[in-house]
């Protein structure tokens, strides 16, 4: 009886994984390498200053765009003209000289990286595309550099009380648990904040503290809210006021919800 349980387990499971083997589409590896290296035209000669990779080197996310010049030769018979230039991401621009080269000539391409929001490695590509071809690039530049993040970090946190900057300014709880929730937070002013829930104004179960308690002058933490659930059901979301800030009432709230609640 056991050993007949035993097969028909194991059955089962096999019929399941077969089942999702069939569901997954394995992606070939020629098609992965196609994507990261594309074919370009066959024969064609496009030869590019300095080799097909530009390095940037390293530079901030606050900076300027990085702007280079990239001079090519037609290194052919035929003459050579680009119709579009296509790049991989939007942080990449490329601008190209539209005119007729004939072999032995040069022309540009003008090429800005634009950094912000790109923190980290960088593998950008340009897709040259000329008479030769409207389909199949007919040269492909490979940029390369590391961003380093911004020093800034206000961007990371899109909701302000005054000068305390917030992730996110609305906390969904289950209703019927103790729980925490973490706000990450950053002090944008230079003056050192003192945090915590307004006990007259706010909600009774509801309780706010900072971490670390003193936020100093841009530096970065949390807000931890604790929800604690009452006796009495509370059908509505709460009102969370922060106390610490000299702002009017409406501007230190953070308003509490619950998921059942729509």
């Amino acid at each position: 009886m056991v050993r007949g349980v035993v097969i028909l387990l194991w059955l089962l499971v096999s019929a399941l994984g077969a089942e999702c083997r069939a569901q997954i589409k394995i992606i070939p590896q020629s098609v992965l390498d196609s994507v990261a290296n594309p074919k370009t035209v066959t024969g064609a000669r496009m030869v590019v200053e300095g080799g097909d990779v530009v390095l940037f080197g390293c530079i901030s996310e606050d900076s300027a765009a990085w702007r280079k010049v990239i001079v090519w030769r037609n290194g052919g018979d035929k003459p050579l003209t680009i119709t579009s230039v296509r790049t991989s991401c939007s942080c990449l621009k490329a601008e190209a000289e539209r005119k007729v080269v004939k072999g032995g000539e040069k022309a540009t391409i003008a090429v800005a990286y634009y950094p912000k929001g790109h923190p980290g490695k960088v593998e950008q590509r340009i897709y040259i595309y000329t008479n030769l071809s409207d389909t199949t690039p007919t040269a492909v530049v490979k940029v390369r550099g590391e961003v380093q993040p911004s020093a800034d970090r206000r961007g990371d946190y899109p909701f302000y009380r005054g000068a305390l900057r917030l992730r996110q300014d609305t906390v969904v709880l289950d209703g019927d648990r103790r729980q925490e929730v973490r706000i990450a937070c950053l002090n944008s002013s230079e003056r050192a904040m003192r945090l915590s829930a307004d006990t007259l104004l706010s909600s009774a179960g509801i309780t706010l503290r900072s971490e670390p308690a003193v936020l100093q002058g841009g530096a970065e933490g949390d807000l931890v809210v604790t929800y604690t659930p009452r006796a009495e059901k509370q059908e509505k979301g709460l009102n969370l006021y922060i106390k610490g800030l000299a702002l009017p009432l409406r501007e230190r709230l953070i308003r509490v919800k619950f998921k059942d609640i729509k």
